[in-house]
């Protein structure tokens, strides 16, 4: 977030006494035909000089999305706070730029871009260090990868895209909430920091040009205007459309968000409210606050948005910075006046950048869930971390000669930390994957391990803890992952005398690896056809269902192996429609009954264990659970329609539990999607191959 104070009014008087005097300076800017002018328009200043109603909607806001965060059924819609920092942002970022530009000497780019690097990053660089500490100390090796991946991203300021394509990853579904999933909306902050003094800079080239009549400032300030007011109504029109199309996407994206800091922006065009006019700028205030406020208890995340429901906090936020700082005891910035208020404004970077990874950590830590108790000590622990930090991290590099002498040394500490905070993630990743394959390579598994073998004590787990999430090979080479377009592969010897085809959906390719190893061998030709929702068929939502349908109606395969997540969110009569279909056209369907379901608390067992065998053997699931909490559909629509079966769950369960590893193989990559690992698909190749061959020569 943008928690720049330097660019404000000056603040005369004993903070202390609370007598506070705000000079205000009235900035008038001719820009006919509108008869517009800057509203308090803010100018540099001494560290000390704030603008206490910000500082007071900052403190708001950053204790809104804390409270969400730690108490969400009670504010339901706290997550608008980070809608009214951007407003905010827009507003200050627009007042800076837009005199910048009215001057002779235009934005100086590099000194604005130093500023804020220093601002903002060195605090950002030492949480990510942290984060990236407290996910090794106490977080599971399973989500180590996934953490450092997001740590870069947040290091690179891309975190809001990383988040965006995870949302619609179907592999990325089961991820638990990233220790630096709010770095998203600091994100959004940075490319808006890099864009906008391009746009007001190429919006000042073109005024002068085209404004040839009028004096540069005034046409400089038209055009930054005329190209802000473009920017808000496209972004907010894009943004109503793709929060009802695309709503993970767009709640992260920056494009959906630029009207919201636009709309800051626009404020400092706006018709300023004259001092007399004290009663509007009441009224403004409190209509201001109780649209963030109302949004905040009204809003339960189920709306579209950023869509017309980020309307309450945007519209609120921008009538409190139009109002200002009211000097009245009935206005809401009387508690400006409070200076604890006040001072969580100074401190709501810190707060935010610190809070986030502390309720991640916590439970962790605590080996339970957070009590009412424990969630108000992160609180005063998120705010002692964001007071130490603003006096040892931010204010030193902000305000240091060293740091501010020049535009270029600003960026010293900011690309030192970016490098820092990538370079141990780069490494940290490289480790986790040469560990999991150095472990899979010394360990007895594939061809030399055998179903429901003992484990070796004296060998690690495999794949490793670290890298399960990600041991899946070739299975989702060739597979529709976005409901968007067919997938469709072919492996082994194109002229095969034997020809057969998998599909379905994830849980058919699965398979994938044993299966393009037994087509490699016996000379045979594999084709798939396998995507998301494609265990329904039928169904709109699998992207492949014209063209696969026809393949399979017209070709001629000796086989076909289908299988599907016995918890897909496909319709068990959508599923047996599309088998149906395809039995009566005349193929060979080879039903694969699934895996037993995998629940978190087995996961999470595993986890547990830090890569002891012996522990792993007794991370076991009731068999009730495992197989009646989703009952397989393969399996059963194969007994309705006669079809043929090759069912594994007697090499997973026993008569009153199934388990999570095979001797040292963890059987599977994810919880609750349950998909297996490409390493015990290794030990499933010979039953596979062998109950193939006999479906085979049966038919």
């Amino acid at each position: 977030m943008l928690w720049l104070v330097r660019d404000l009014p000056r603040v005369s008087g004993d903070l202390s006494d609370r007598r506070v005097q705000v000079r205000r300076v009235r900035w008038r800017v001719d820009v006919a035909p509108l008869e517009m002018r800057f509203m308090h328009a803010p100018r540099p200043l001494a560290p000390s000089a704030v603008r206490l109603d910000i500082q007071l909607l900052r403190a708001i806001a950053v204790g809104l999305v804390v409270v969400y965060h730690l108490w969400p059924n009670r504010l339901s819609g706290g997550f608008i706070g980070v809608d009214v920092f951007f407003v905010i942002s827009g507003f200050l970022i627009t007042s800076h730029l837009a005199r910048s530009a009215a001057s002779p000497q235009g934005v100086n780019l590099a000194r604005f871009w130093g500023n804020r690097a220093r601002r903002l990053l060195p605090l950002a660089s030492i949480v990510l260090l942290a984060s990236i500490g407290a996910a090794y100390a106490y977080l599971p090796a399973s989500v180590w990868r996934s953490t450092l991946t997001n740590v870069i991203a947040s290091a690179l300021y891309v975190e809001n895209w990383s988040l965006a394509s995870s949302s619609v990853n179907y592999l990325a579904r089961d991820q638990a909430a990233y220790i630096t999933q709010h770095f998203w909306s600091l994100s959004v902050e940075e490319q808006f920091y890099i864009a906008w003094p391009l746009v007001v800079i190429l919006a000042t080239f073109i005024g002068v040009r085209v404004f040839r009549k009028l004096a540069r400032a005034d046409a400089a300030r038209r055009a930054v205007c005329f190209a802000i007011l473009a920017i808000f109504v496209f972004s907010f029109m894009y943004s109503l459309w793709i929060s009802s199309t695309e709503p993970q996407v767009a709640y992260f994206a920056t494009t959906t968000r630029a009207w919201e800091f636009a709309a800051g922006g626009l404020l400092v065009f706006a018709p300023s409210i004259s001092r007399r006019a004290k009663p509007l700028r009441i009224v403004a205030s409190w209509i201001g606050l109780a649209l963030v406020l109302g949004g905040a208890l009204l809003l339960d995340g189920t709306e579209p948005f950023p869509g017309t429901a980020a309307l309450l906090p945007v519209v609120g936020a921008a009538l409190f910075l139009w109002a200002g700082d009211v000097p009245s005891r009935w206005a809401p910035t009387v508690l400006t006046k409070v200076r604890p208020l006040t001072w969580i404004g100074d401190i709501s970077y810190g707060i935010y950048l610190w809070h986030w990874p502390l309720i991640v950590i916590a439970p962790f830590v605590m080996a339970g869930e957070l009590t009412a108790l424990s969630k108000t000590v992160l609180v005063l622990v998120a705010i002692g971390l964001a007071a130490a930090s603003k006096a040892l991290i931010e204010d030193p590099f902000r305000f240091g000669p060293t740091w501010s002498a020049n535009a270029r040394r600003g960026f010293y500490p900011a690309a030192l930390g970016i490098a820092l905070v990538s370079a141990i993630s780069v490494s940290g990743i490289v480790s986790i994957d040469s560990s999991a394959r150095a472990a899979i390579a010394s360990a007895a598994v594939g061809r030399t391990a055998q179903l429901g073998s003992k484990p070796d004590l004296g060998a690690p787990l495999v794949p490793t803890l670290a890298g399960r999430s990600t041991d899946y090979a070739q299975m989702f080479d060739c597979f529709d992952l976005t409901h968007t377009a067919p997938h469709t592969c072919t492996y082994g010897s194109p002229d095969a005398a034997v020809s057969i085809a998998l599909v379905g959906d994830s849980h058919a390719a699965q398979y994938l690896p044993a299966l393009i190893d037994i087509a490699d061998s016996r000379g045979w030709k594999l084709t798939t056809y396998v995507g998301v929702s494609c265990d329904a068929g039928l169904s709109e939502d699998c992207a492949g269902r014209l063209s696969y349908l026809d393949a399979f109606e017209t070709g001629r395969y000796d086989a076909v192996l289908f299988s599907a997540f016995r918890g897909s969110a496909s319709s068990f009569e959508g599923v047996r429609e599309y088998v149906s279909r395809l039995n009566d056209a005349g193929v060979n369907i080879l039903a694969i009954a699934d895996a037993p379901y995998n629940p978190s608390s087995a996961y999470a067992c595993i986890d547990a264990t830090d890569g002891d065998v012996q522990r792993a053997q007794k991370c076991v699931i009731a068999r009730d659970l495992a197989l009646r909490k989703y009952p397989d559909r393969v399996t059963k629509i194969a007994g309705q329609l006669g079809l043929p079966t090759l069912d594994l769950t007697d090499f997973y369960c026993s008569s009153e539990t199934c388990r999570t590893v095979n001797g040292n193989v963890i059987i599977y990559q994810d919880s609750p999607s349950s998909h297996l690992t490409k390493t015990f698909v290794d030990l499933l190749r010979p039953k596979l191959e062998k109950d193939l061959v006999n479906f085979l020569e049966q038919r």
